[in-house]
């Protein structure tokens, strides 16, 4: 699934925060932020060492936690990726802006084959890695046509895409790193259920025991 937090200055996620989102993803995460007049990135990180960089890093930043849905489980393919056509895979770096990504786009492989061949991204892909390309090529909007959540973090502003919840003076991308407290009656917590964060114990209920309520 992955998660994004979009951190204003000021705002950072505390320590329980960082291994909550790294243990609902494990596959790696990224930060990016801006320094003197353009977007700098660092990823492939573990949890000590995002805390240590946020830590040091002034303005608005942007956090990712990787699930590797599309793509191996490489430090390479964490986000984010630079806006450009080739959309490069280096842990560190600079660019005029940088996408990050949550959610999976399934037709990625049929965009790839549409592109321009001096423009595809070689080597290891993913779909956020061609999306990065893909952005280069079109422009900004073309995100909205695109499922899942965006964030398009360039020098001089940010824009998110998707639908975002609010978190401790944050934007989070979903909320689903967060513990689900088991809020149902005594009589129905031995019956094994999964729960989400707008629902809590009535969706795994059959007609006659909700009848009780």
């Amino acid at each position: 699934m992955c998660v994004i937090l979009v951190c204003p200055e000021n705002v950072r996620p505390d320590r329980a925060t960082i291994d909550a989102c790294h243990a609902a993803n494990p596959h790696g995460a990224g930060v990016a932020w801006r320094e003197n007049g353009e977007v700098r990135w660092s990823k492939g990180l573990e949890p000590n060492e995002v805390e240590r960089l946020i830590a040091e890093l002034p303005g608005e930043i942007i956090i990712h936690f990787r699930w590797a849905s599309v793509g191996e489980v490489t430090p390479k393919l964490c986000h984010p990726f630079p806006i450009s056509a080739r959309a490069s895979t280096r842990l560190t770096g600079h660019a005029r802006a940088v996408l990050f990504h949550n959610g999976t786009w399934c037709q990625w492989r049929e965009t790839l084959r549409r592109m321009p061949k001096h423009r595809m991204p070689d080597g290891l892909l993913s779909d956020t890695r061609v999306a990065a390309s893909l952005v280069d090529l079109c422009g900004m909007d073309s995100l909205h046509k695109l499922p899942g959540r965006y964030v398009f973090f360039d020098r001089d502003f940010t824009e998110l895409f998707g639908d975002w919840r609010h978190f401790r003076g944050m934007m989070a991308s979903n909320l689903h790193f967060m513990p689900v407290r088991d809020v149902r009656p005594d009589f129905l917590r031995s019956k094994p259920t999964f729960f989400s964060h707008e629902e809590a114990y009535f969706a795994d209920l059959d007609d006659d025991e909700l009848s009780n309520f």
